[in-house]
């Protein structure tokens, strides 16, 4: 064989490498292609399965949910404003106004089926508003088990009504101008700062309104300011003849007219004068303008008051 024969079958040997090269190299890419496939399969099923998993959850945790909210310790019982047992519904905060009276007001009320939390409380402020002596109502919600608690806030009496020292007031009026005349709600109405009126058979919203308590309100202030002690009771059953009684004495005013005001400046300059007077003093009369004395206790009125005061 001759160097040229060599020479012509190099080029086919190299031309056969080449085509089995390419052979090799399009079977290595089909073989990416199709690994390549597979991973897009396998991430398409990761994908369903995760998004199927998600589902599951999902259900699971709203099934758990409503669960949850169906558990019988978020509701209130349907008898619970009908039926109270001092409980399920707890009324707080209440001074002058009876339990029972509160309880009744809320009977109407009807118990609606959502959890305790989501449970409007409108309807019980408003009820318990209708009672005049309520000024604000607060309402807070518990739950296992359901449970509300009602707080109250009264309006203060600010002076009472009686027709005598030793009964129970008739009558108060508050610190906001109401006047409040049912006798269930007398039983606490007085305190040490409420302002006690001594009347004879009062006729309210006719001699009694609020303007006139509020006017014999600002005559015990001012006897106050200018005694220095406090108003024990203002004794009106005589609206032409009104007596106050204060910690050391009684104050004659007579007439409350437009003068009373002046009268009763008077007694700054009198009450030092009575650390003097050894005999037992009934009342300082300042009924009269620019004139003023002493009711000096007999031995008979001296014994009825010590009675008096034993009874009180």
């Amino acid at each position: 064989m001759t160097s040229g024969d060599d020479n012509k079958k190099i080029p086919i040997n190299t031309y056969s490498q080449q085509i089995e090269k390419a052979v090799e190299k399009g079977k290595h890419s089909v073989h990416m292609k199709q690994k390549e496939r597979q991973l897009r399969k396998r991430k398409k099923r990761l994908k369903r399965l995760k998004t199927f998993l998600r589902f599951v959850l999902f259900c699971f945790l709203i099934g758990c949910i409503y669960g949850l909210f169906m558990l019988p310790g978020w509701y209130l019982r349907e008898d619970a404003f009908s039926k109270p047992n001092g409980q399920t519904v707890e009324i707080v905060n209440y001074k002058i106004i009876p339990l029972n009276i509160l309880y009744n007001s809320l009977r109407e009320i009807k118990v609606k089926h959502v959890p305790v939390f989501m449970m409007p409380v409108w309807d019980i402020e408003k009820e318990l508003k209708k009672i005049p002596a309520i000024k604000e109502v607060y309402v807070r919600r518990y739950g296992f088990p359901a449970r509300i608690q009602i707080i109250v806030r009264e309006k203060i009496p600010m002076a009472v009504i009686k027709t005598e020292l030793n009964k129970m007031p008739v009558a108060f009026v508050t610190s906001d101008n109401t006047m409040v005349t049912n006798k269930n709600f007398m039983h606490l109405a007085e305190s040490d700062s409420t302002l006690r009126i001594i009347v004879k058979n009062p006729e309210f919203r006719k001699d009694w309104t609020v303007e006139k308590v509020q006017y014999i309100d600002k005559i015990a202030k001012e006897v106050e300011t200018y005694s220095g002690e406090k108003v024990r009771y203002v004794d009106m059953r005589n609206p032409n003849d009104v007596y106050i009684k204060i910690d050391s004495t009684s104050i004659r005013l007579g007439v409350l007219d437009s003068s009373v005001f002046e009268r009763i400046k008077r007694i700054y300059t009198i009450l030092p004068k009575l650390k003097n007077v050894d005999e037992k003093i009934k009342f300082v009369d300042l009924s009269w303008d620019n004139v003023n004395y002493l009711k000096i206790q007999n031995e008979n009125e001296l014994k009825e008051e010590d009675k008096k005061e034993q009874k009180q």
